[in-house]
């Protein structure tokens, strides 16, 4: 057994859900961050249980076939100076391989489904520099960037490949208004598929002194922005506060607090892929309950098949979104979705009768216990699960295919660049 602090050569077997690598040291797992199939290590342990380490990753002795020439990682994830990526060195052509292997394990060791009940994975890939949402740090020195990882220092943001050259070139500008006002808090970013227009809410750390003040200064970097007291109320309000997505020449009204997809590249194909396997749902144009609706995203091709959809949301701001998109649609003829604002849980506990399809992407906590007892008493013919956790998603699956049978998976790399990958699913009843 090895020692805490000990230096050992080892090699990963292959990446786990959390996207560390895993590998073995005298018979100890050892889980290392940025570690990748076939790469030969030099690592630092450090014991996190009685037979588990983690470790620190100080050479690499033998790349993985999956790994970038190092000269074409980025200068700060390789320094260990930024956290926005946690899989900076792995290729992108290896994405495909690497997290295929992570969401089947997941449906093997967590959902309980045997390898030769999973179908053929498909596959849709991303470019970098894909971000249309960020979530950056503010410190008081008027850093904005991501956080280094493992740590609360905030890493400035001057080259990156998962945010947009756009942004980049905006930040400079935003860094000096945050420098004079020395604040600390978090910015979130919405921008145009092509890069503009760009709204913002700013959450600060503590109340800042003149909201309305920073607002200004903000607003000019930004097109829009909303700097909020530390508990999310709006202080203050200049420009826009909202973005009007084009997909596919579908708008879709997207405010700076609404959920979103954030890849920018593949929301056609994530439209078009859920088109695709909604048609294989029998029953075409009957009723359809699209939970977790947002602003009405995977509604949109609900509608378009004629399905007579029921959109739940919860939040306000998303919601609020929603009944604007349903109520535009309609006007330009596209009817038969209603927009509902509640929680899965309290929709369908109220419904009796057993919708045609259910489409739920919730977040990545999945499903709750509630939402799957209402669906196993409904028994809707058919199922359009997404998710952007494979263990989450390999639970829900897992318990539902007592009465729905897998049919199709497809990942999309929504997220290149780290471990995550959303998941899309299409269940048919027995």
């Amino acid at each position: 057994m090895p020692l805490a602090g000990e230096t050992v050569d080892l090699v990963v077997e292959r990446v786990v859900p959390g996207g560390d690598g895993l590998a073995r040291a005298d018979g100890a797992v050892v889980l290392v961050d940025g570690g990748l199939p076939g790469d030969r290590l030099t690592v630092q342990l450090a014991k996190e249980g009685p037979r588990h380490f983690r470790g620190r990753m100080l050479r690499v002795v033998e790349p993985s076939p999956h790994r970038r020439p190092e000269p074409e990682v980025c200068p700060r994830a390789l320094a260990g100076a930024c956290g926005g990526c946690d899989w900076p060195a792995a290729a992108l052509e290896a994405h495909r391989e690497l997290k295929t292997s992570i969401v089947r394990d997941a449906l093997r060791r967590v959902g309980k489904i045997g390898e030769d009940q999973l179908p053929p994975f498909g596959w849709l890939g991303s470019p970098r520099s894909y971000r249309l949402r960020n979530r950056l740090h503010v410190d008081s020195l008027g850093r904005v960037g991501f956080f280094a990882p493992r740590s609360h220092a905030v890493d400035r943001l001057e080259r990156c490949e998962i945010v947009s050259e756009a942004l980049l070139q905006r930040l400079p500008a935003i860094s000096a208004v945050f420098a004079s006002a020395a604040t600390s808090g978090e910015l979130e970013t919405l921008e145009g598929v092509e890069g503009g227009p760009f709204v913002g809410r700013y959450r600060p750390a503590f109340p800042v002194r003149d909201p309305d003040g920073l607002a200004r200064a903000l607003h000019g970097p930004l097109d829009g922005i909303e700097v909020l007291l530390p508990g999310g109320e709006v202080a203050a309000r200049r420009g826009a506060g909202h973005v009007d997505l084009l997909v596919e020449a579908i708008r879709f009204k997207v405010s700076a607090a609404s959920f979103f997809q954030g890849n920018r590249f593949l929301l056609p194909p994530f439209l078009a892929e859920a088109r695709r396997m909604l048609r294989l749902a029998p029953f075409g144009g009957g009723r359809a309950v699209d939970l977790y609706a947002g602003v009405g995203f995977l509604t949109r091709p609900l509608l378009e098949l004629e399905y007579r959809t029921s959109a739940v949301e919860v939040d306000r701001h998303s919601s609020g979104d929603l009944h604007v998109n349903l109520s535009a649609w309609a006007s330009d003829g596209l009817a038969g979705g209603k927009a509902v604002r509640s929680s899965a849980e309290t929709f369908l506990a109220k419904e009796r009768e057993a919708p045609d399809v259910v489409v739920s992407d919730p977040p990545r906590t999945g499903m709750s216990p509630e939402v799957r007892k209402a669906l196993f008493r409904l028994r809707p013919r058919s199922l359009l699960l997404v998710s952007c956790d494979p263990a989450t998603f390999a639970r829900d699956v897992g318990e539902l295919r007592s009465t729905w049978r897998l049919r199709q998976v497809t990942l999309l790399d929504l997220f290149p660049g780290t471990h995550h990958v959303e998941s899309m699913a299409l269940l048919e009843r027995e």
